[in-house]
């Protein structure tokens, strides 16, 4: 998942995996109906059968607060992405709007952890607030206790949100709620 501390799992796991998606956002954040469509049956056809998905979900509004700080970062200045000098309200006015602006276009959660024709098909979701109970899971998977260390992490700013947007976020985004409260340990 993007914005969950992805790099940092990655950089804990990679010495203990044979194969490694790195660098590209899109092949490192795959979502599970790209795996279940292309890596999947590559994995079977080389006789990988006792595969198990996993993933972070971090509450909805944490999880965009935390790519507006990250698109907050000067390395971003000048950028179309760039969220410096736009409030949280402003970013979040144009990710729920028909066309959002650069910054605000991000996604949806759900989309990473849902399968084609809807339902969860992730086998082991966790919230992301419950960072130490996934370490647990990993550590338990890979027969070690594993070190994770804090990488590419967004930079602290206080996220103020009107109650007429966070109204509108819980309405229109009514599954990555469900999902968080619901299905994510």
């Amino acid at each position: 998942m993007t914005k969950a501390g992805s790099t940092s799992i990655e950089a804990a796991l990679a010495p203990y995996c044979d194969i490694i998606f790195t660098q590209s956002p899109t092949v490192k954040h795959m979502q599970l109906r790209k795996f279940e469509r292309f890596i999947r049956p590559y994995l079977t056809s080389i006789n990988q059968t006792q595969i198990e998905t996993t993933c972070l979900f971090r509450e909805p509004i944490d999880w965009l607060g935390s790519w507006y700080r990250y698109r907050r970062r000067p390395a971003l200045s000048g950028h179309a992405n760039s969220t410096d000098g736009i409030s949280f309200d402003q970013f979040v006015a144009s990710y729920l709007s028909q066309s959002p602006k650069p910054f605000a276009k991000v996604g949806r959660q759900s989309k990473f952890v849902t399968q084609k024709g809807g339902g969860i098909g992730i086998d082991h979701l966790y919230k992301y607030d419950h960072f130490e109970d996934f370490l647990t899971f990993l550590s338990t998977r890979f027969d070690q206790p594993l070190q994770v260390p804090r990488l590419n992490t967004s930079p602290e700013l206080p996220l103020e949100l009107s109650a007429e947007l966070h109204s509108q976020l819980e309405t229109d985004l009514t599954l990555d709620f469900e999902i968080y409260e619901t299905y994510a340990l």
